[in-house]
This record gives structure tokens, sequence and C-alpha cells, in this order.
């Protein structure tokens, strides 16, 4: 069991720290969960590769050092003995000066400057929390479209051949640990699998095993997940495989009598665990192709009836429709340029009715808000929403901008909040989400209403309208929504959502003066 753990708690970076670790480890940048804010990494990656080629040119002046005094000492050595006495004398100077003087340079500290820098970029480096959110990112793009490990440890996804750097063997160990924690043993073992053919086929294998991952340890993982699922059998052979590679390993020894033992038994395979999230399911789902939607031209405005938007229907009940080329790369740049430097992790609904920061994975991505003040654009934006809906504005909320980062993703959730004890919010729920797609998504990314069976890919410059109430003013939960895993691409979002009261002709008297949060999803 102890050995176990230890595997484990190596695999996950988990290890005995200083304070100062500690300290680090529950901070941090944000790094895995926004594309626009992964610009550090790129000049922390060029200022650490300089630190240690400079550390690599003192270390090599310094071996050079070190040979002339072994060329020194093997000149004695081949040399013959004799009585010589200028040789004796020689012999002498060499180990009461020299040798004194080489000790003195041994113990010097070389490269500690270079060594002080790198320690300066710690403050910037990843934390533990930004490196268990991309690994998890990793992990759901995986678990989410059933991508084949060995596809993508080469960047084959869903078909398609990504040009990107190859997995190692450290990389696939990774993955795979994050299986074995969420105790799926079967693909634990895919991903182990694959970390032990990559060991084997790498010729810079021996770097691994500098950290202790050498081809014994991912045996014993492979040997663990096997077990752990029941397969005693394909146990037995992991370990019969080590004993080949290491007949004297006491361990190996003791596994081996014990797995034959437990392999005579039936095996029964423990059933895959079933997500309890929609969202996976859903993302991977194909949904057939709607019948008796059509495309059209809006005039309802004066402004349309000279520049008219172009509508796409998505669904007729509830109605969800896309409106194309809304905003153009000009106002999108614009906006990226005012987000960017306020974007902040995003926040859901806590239990206590309060927003809080999302640490949980349910959303995954960085917000802020842009209000009408910020820019003329917002207030463009704002007219576009209106003359495409035929809604009021008035006490809307602010523009939510949002990116998403590696696997970034939303679960399913309603934008609606249900009222509670029957007292409303100020301004009445939200019964309207204008959501306006500020870039393309390559591969994923994409909106799904599951119980809708539709999916709408972003598209760069579109707006996408629904309604999130009955007529009655209830939450309608057929709107329930995700937003699926990004595979590849870099996806930007602004949403814009309408209340309920300044769309009415009489406005109800509210009960409670409380405005609605930032995220109010329900998750299921």
């Amino acid at each position: 069991m102890f050995r176990t753990c230890v595997l484990i708690c190596l695999l996950n970076g988990v290890a005995l720290s200083t304070k100062k670790e500690e300290k680090l480890s529950i901070v941090s940048h944000g790094y895995a969960i926004s594309q626009a804010h992964m610009l550090p990494l790129l000049s922390l990656r060029e200022e650490a590769t300089r630190n240690l080629r400079n550390y690599a040119t003192v270390l090599t002046k310094r071996l050079t050092q070190v040979k002339l005094a072994i060329k020194q000492l093997e000149a004695l050595v081949k040399s013959k003995p004799s009585s010589n006495t200028l040789l004796t004398f020689k012999q002498t100077r060499i180990f009461y000066i020299d040798w004194r003087k080489w000790l003195s340079f041994v113990k010097e500290k070389h490269g500690y400057e270079e060594i002080s820098k790198l320690q300066s970029l710690r403050h910037i480096m990843p934390t533990k929390i930004d490196y268990d959110e991309a690994l998890y990112g990793i992990y759901r793009l995986q678990s989410t479209y059933r991508l084949d490990p060995a596809e993508m440890s080469v960047g084959l996804l869903r078909g398609r051949k990504y040009r990107c750097k190859k997995f190692h063997a450290v990389d696939c160990l990774m993955i795979g640990s994050v299986y074995y924690l969420n105790e799926d043993f079967q693909d634990a073992e895919r991903w182990f699998q694959l970390a032990l053919e990559k060991y084997h086929s790498d010729p810079n294998s021996k770097q691994f095993d500098i950290f202790g991952w050498s081809d014994d340890f991912i045996l014993k993982l492979l040997m663990k997940a096997a077990q752990s699922s029941g397969r005693f059998k394909a146990a037995l052979e992991y370990a019969e495989q080590a004993l080949v590679i290491d007949r004297s390993h006491s361990f190996w020894q003791q596994q081996v009598p014990r797995l034959k033992n437990l392999s005579l038994t039936p095996e029964h395979p423990k059933r895959e665990k079933i997500s309890k999230y929609l969202f996976k399911p859903a993302c991977r789902m194909e949904f057939p192709a709607k019948k008796y939607l059509r495309c059209h031209l809006l005039f309802s405005s004066p402004f349309l009836q000279l520049a008219p938007i172009k509508v796409e229907e998505l669904n007729l009940d509830p109605p969800i429709n896309i409106y194309h080329n809304l905003i153009h790369n000009e106002e999108i740049f614009w906006i990226k340029t005012l987000s960017n430097p306020h974007l902040k992790r995003s926040t859901i609904f806590s239990s206590s009715k309060q927003p809080i920061e999302d640490f949980s994975n349910i959303r995954t991505s960085k917000t802020m808000h842009l209000n009408d003040d910020a820019h003329k654009l917002i207030k463009n934006l704002n007219q576009r929403v209106m003359d495409a809906t035929g809604l009021s504005v008035m006490e809307s909320e602010d523009l939510q901008i949002s990116n998403y980062g590696i696997g970034g993703h939303f679960s399913e959730h309603q934008d609606s909040v249900p009222p509670t004890d029957g007292k409303f919010r100020i301004s009445g729920n939200r019964i309207i989400t204008a959501l306006y797609y500020l870039s393309d998504v390559e591969l994923g990314g994409e909106t799904v209403f599951p119980f809708l069976d539709l999916r709408v890919p972003a598209q760069k410059g579109s707006l996408v309208v629904w309604y999130n109430l009955f007529l009655n003013g209830t939450s309608d939960w057929r709107v329930v929504h995700i937003s699926c895993p990004i595979l590849m691409g870099d996806k930007w979002i602004a949403t814009k959502w309408l209340r309920e009261y300044p769309q009415m002709f009489i406005r109800p008297c509210p009960l409670k003066m409380e405005p609605l949060p930032e995220y109010s999803g329900n998750t299921f």
C-alpha cells in the first residue's frame, strides 16, 4: 500500500518540500485556463534555455581545466620509477603545491550565478495548480472525445494530423497517473504501455532514469494498474517481463509467485466508471440534421431596412438563431485588447449564493466585464443585439468576455436562475442569452444543447441568441448547454444577458433588491 502511494505521489509531483515551495503550490497564474495568458511561458522558456546554456558553458570550461589535472597525473603514472632527483622534486611539488590548488578549485561553486538566475524565475513558473489544470485539460480531451492514446501522442486528433511535439514517455506517464487516481485502471494501463514503448524507442531514454522513471518503474505501474482492474494474468506478464530485465531484484522475485496464485482464480475485470458529467457523451455525439429550418434576411427595424442581418434558424422550439457577420475583425481586435489585461479566473455560483473562483474544473476559462462606457464599440454591440432580438438592453448585464485554455470547457449549465422562495431579482431573470463568437475554433469548442440535439460550432463574427425562460417566467430546462472542450484553437466569446422586467410594459415590484450573480448555472 505504501509503495503504491509513493508511486502515485512521484507521478503527480508530490514530494517533501520546503515551506517556500509549499507557499508557491497554493498560488496559480492561470496559465492553463487561458490561451491569451500563456505568453509569459514563451519568454520563460527562452530565458531558462539561455541560462542553462550559460551554465553548461561554465561547466564545460571547468571540465576542460579538470582534464588538465588528469593529464598531468597520467604523465606521472606513465613515467618509470627511478632515483632521478629532478623527477622526485617534480612529484613532490605537484602533490604539495598543485594538488592543493586543484582541491581549492574543485571546492569552488562554479555556475552559482546561473543557478541564482534560474531560481529568480521561480515566481513566474507554473505552480502545482497550473500543472494540475494543464494535466487535467489533456485528460479531459482524451476522455471526452475518446481519443486513441497512441494517435494523440503524435498529434493525430479525430482524424486530423497536427504539427506538434510528440509526447515523451514522461508525458504518457503523467496522463496515465490521472486515470489511475480516478480508478480508471484500464485506460491508465494503456497510457503506461505507451510510456514503456516510448521509453524503449527513445534514444535519450536514459535521461528519464535521472528522475527515477526507468523501465522498471513503468513496469511496476503497469502491474499495479492491471492488478487493480482485476487482470491478474496481465499483471503477471508485466512482473515476469521485469524479472527478465533484472533477475536479482527481490521485489519482482516476490511478486511473480504471488501473481501466479492470483492468476489461477477467475478474473472479473472491473467495468469502466460512467462519467457523472453530461458534457462528455454530449460533446462526442453526432446529432442528425434538423428539418424545416430556413435562412432569411432580417428587416425588422428602420436601420435594418438599409442593412439587413443574415439569420439562420438553428431550432424552432425553443427558438435559437444565429446572426452572421455581426461583428468585424477590427472590432474583435479592440475587444481583445481592452479585455486581455483584466481577464481573471472565471467564477461559479456557490451553495452560499456567492460567486467564487472556480478551481473545480467545472468552468476552465478566464473572464472580465466591459461596461457600456468602456468603449463606444460596446454600445454598437448592444444596439445590434437589440436589432436582432427586438428587445431592450436596459438594465442588462455588462458584456462578459471569456477566453479558454487547454481543453477549455464549461460543463452543463443554465444561464437563468430559478427564483428562491418566490423572490425575483431587481431586473428579473435572464430572459435572453446573446453570445458573440470572437474567434473560430479549429477543432472542438462547440456550444452543445444536449436536450435539443443541437451543436453550434464557433463561427467568428456571429451572434447566437436563445431564450432561457418559458412564457410563465420559469427556467427552460431544454436550453441547458455546454461549451465543449477545445481540441485545437483559441476560443474567445462575448456574452450579453438581457433581463426580464425591462421587456414588460408593467414592471412587477421586486420583493428583494438583489443583483444576479455572474454565473448562476445548475450543474447536473
